[in-house]
């Protein structure tokens, strides 16, 4: 898991973008909404975090630390907000789904080869090696994705206890 990190300020500028989908009545993969948020520290340049959610529980002038991944491109986690008390945890509250996309191409190559390796047998034995298959890559996620979550409650704590504002918030 990618280390976390605080970064703390006020918010300068915050834009709501919703994608228009094309397709009448066809529901997307992923999440539509948006924000962009220009937030400022105490003493510092102003910073732009993309968060894809349709959670968010601040607006512009309010004082907030967000929760990042240490990476390149940042991933916000999670956001506190000190100016109303409120926060939310995008570890959990924007999951990713347990399947994925990905995961239907790999089940037909194993197919394939299945069949071509063992004939009937391997077509046979292909419904329960699937169905397995399923189950841990989904058991597996929910995990990676209830400890992520953990950690950013932690992280958030952290943050409450840092800035001296313990009980205002809860997570």
């Amino acid at each position: 898991m990618p280390t976390l990190q605080t970064f703390h300020g006020r918010i300068v500028d915050l834009r709501r973008y919703t994608n228009v989908h094309l397709y009448y009545g066809r529901r997307p993969f992923g999440q539509t909404d948006r924000y962009e948020l220009w937030i400022k520290p105490p003493s510092g340049v102003e910073r732009k975090f993309t968060v894809n959610t349709r959670t968010m529980p601040a607006r512009r002038g309010h004082a907030v630390s967000l929760i990042v991944t240490a990476c390149k491109v940042p991933q916000v986690l999670g956001l506190a907000n000190w100016t109303t008390a409120d926060g939310v945890n995008y570890a959990r509250t924007e999951a990713p789904p347990l399947l994925r996309v990905y995961d239907f191409p790999v089940l037909a190559v194993t197919f394939l080869m299945m069949a071509i390796i063992w004939g009937d047998p391997g077509m046979v034995l292909f419904v329960p090696g699937a169905v397995t298959y399923g189950l841990i890559a989904s058991a597996g996620r929910a995990a990676i994705r209830s400890r992520r979550g953990r950690h950013v409650d932690r992280a958030i704590d952290a943050e409450a206890a840092r800035l001296g504002r313990r009980g205002e918030m809860s997570s």
